[in-house]
């Protein structure tokens, strides 16, 4: 079960997140879903997909006892899907005990349950991050 609304899938989560809830976070996510993992949490950058996947990968979020706070800049939505673009900090903890801080500007695809609820289809949690921008594109031949 989803967030009633693409603009809440966001902030569903990071209550997840914040309640070290691995079940809720992972109730966020269609069995559907891809996820880019963050180098930070995960130990490199992969994209996980499928259920079991998405459980290994919100486990190593909560396994660093966050906090985590999120706004969604924008929604878009067309049918049974929607796009939002987020911005979200976690503070926690790492497997060493040292302080870790992982911000970034997130890109997520989001798909309408059979029981009208969202969840996340594809989410890429640093794929609107502005080190990835450039002055201007270059031509196009």
């Amino acid at each position: 079960m989803g967030a009633p609304s693409p603009e809440f899938c966001n902030l569903w989560l990071a209550r997840a997140f914040n309640a070290n809830d691995v079940d809720a976070a992972v109730a966020m996510y269609h069995p559907e879903a891809s996820i880019v993992q963050v180098d930070q949490v995960h130990g490199g950058t992969t994209i996980a997909r499928g259920a079991d996947a998405i459980r290994q990968t919100m486990a190593a979020y909560i396994g660093l006892n966050p906090h985590m706070d999120v706004i969604t800049h924008h929604t878009t939505v067309a049918g049974e899907f929607a796009m939002t673009r987020s911005q979200w900090l976690i503070r926690g903890v790492d497997k060493d005990g040292r302080s870790l801080n992982v911000h970034h500007h997130g890109m997520e695809v989001h798909r309408r349950l059979p029981d009208g609820t969202w969840t996340f289809f594809i989410d890429h949690p640093f794929g609107a991050d502005p080190s990835w921008a450039v002055p201007a594109p270059p031509p196009t031949d």
